[in-house]
């Protein structure tokens, strides 16, 4: 009795122990860690016939969908609370990156795209975007999924706590939408333009952010025994396969992504040196920069397509997001989150 009445009293200590919890184990700094890892080599040393960079973004969607469905379903984070604790993570160093990067295009006397700055700024360039662009904002359009999915599964969160509605069968049912989606683009279109255009729409690439936030919520309460050690490698390994080019894209999205989806969701089951290995400290290293790392790359990505070494493009991305990272998230995430972030919704 004594620890409910504590619990009812000061309910805030307890609920953000909670919210904290998922995004500190190290593991899952490594997987972002190989995320960043199979991006950059998809942009600076791309393999033949199959797109590593879509891989690194997929294994980040999935993480996604995993984290925010602990935030916002387990946990409970209050709906307010969630959103300026997403602001805190991700405007400051988005802000900086797109004024300083659009600052140096119009002083290196280039045509600064307006339009390109204006729906990367709004994170509608998924939409505004049919082929690469000039201005080194197409990245954006991977954030830009994030950020509407997280408005879409806040939503669906803030109807479950008001109805009292389980919300795993929403959070189901959309995943199979934006499959459904998918398939119905893939049926209709081809050609690059399927690429390029509606196959970065929120509608079918928030499949894994859903797929793997619906999984989470399916095997959290069951007791899931401790996997054999080639499981996981297997079920990353075949999801990789699936984004080999000539495997079609419904397949390459629903199986490929799939198989991610499912193998962030078993990590807490895998043996203890599958999880020693991605807790190493290189790779945890690479996870804890790995944001600030993806906003910085593009820029240098380009270059390569000018001359410059792709080793030098990939060390002066990488410096770039670690500066970022230290010199601008950390402390703008930090005072925010103590003057802002943390209040209670």
């Amino acid at each position: 009795m004594g620890h409910s009445e504590l619990a009812i009293s000061r309910p805030e200590p307890s609920q953000r122990q909670r919210e904290l919890a998922p995004q500190h184990l190290d593991y899952l700094d490594g997987w972002r860690g190989l995320a960043i890892l199979f991006l950059l080599a998809g942009h600076f040393y791309p393999v033949a016939g199959i797109n590593l960079g879509a891989v690194g973004v997929n294994l980040f969607f999935v993480l996604s969908g995993l984290l925010m469905a602990q935030l916002l379903f387990v946990a409970g984070t209050p709906i307010p609370t969630f959103y300026r604790r997403r602001i805190s993570r991700i405007l400051p160093g988005f802000v900086v990156m797109l004024g300083l990067v659009t600052a140096w295009w119009a002083l290196s006397g280039r045509t600064v795209q307006w339009h390109q700055v204006a729906a990367a700024a709004l994170f509608v360039n998924n939409y505004t975007a049919h082929a690469p662009g000039e201005m080194p904002f197409g990245h954006i359009w991977s954030l830009s999924v994030e950020e509407h999915s997280y408005v879409l599964l806040s939503l669906v969160a803030l109807a479950a706590r008001r109805t009292g509605r389980r919300p795993g069968p929403a959070v189901a049912l959309l995943a199979l939408v934006f499959a459904g989606c998918g398939l119905w683009y893939w049926s209709r279109f081809s050609g690059p333009g399927l690429d390029f255009g509606l196959w970065l729409h929120t509608e079918v690439q928030a499949f894994g952010v859903f797929l793997s936030a619906a999984l989470l919520l399916v095997l959290r309460k069951r007791r899931v025994a401790p996997l054999p050690w080639l499981v996981l490698p297997v079920l990353v390994a075949a999801g990789i396969a699936l984004h080999w080019w000539s495997v079609p894209a419904p397949l390459r999205t629903v199986g490929g992504v799939g198989l991610f989806a499912l193998a962030v969701n078993l990590l807490r089951a895998a043996p203890p040196p599958l999880k020693a290995a991605l807790s190493l400290r290189p790779l945890r290293q690479m996870g804890i920069w790995s944001f600030s790392i993806y906003l910085w790359q593009q820029p240098f990505y380009l270059a390569t397509q000018h001359a410059m070494p792709a080793w030098i493009a990939l060390a002066l991305a990488i410096a770039a997001g670690i500066v970022s990272f230290y010199c601008i998230e950390r402390p703008a995430r930090a005072w925010l989150n103590a003057h802002w972030g943390g209040r209670a919704g």
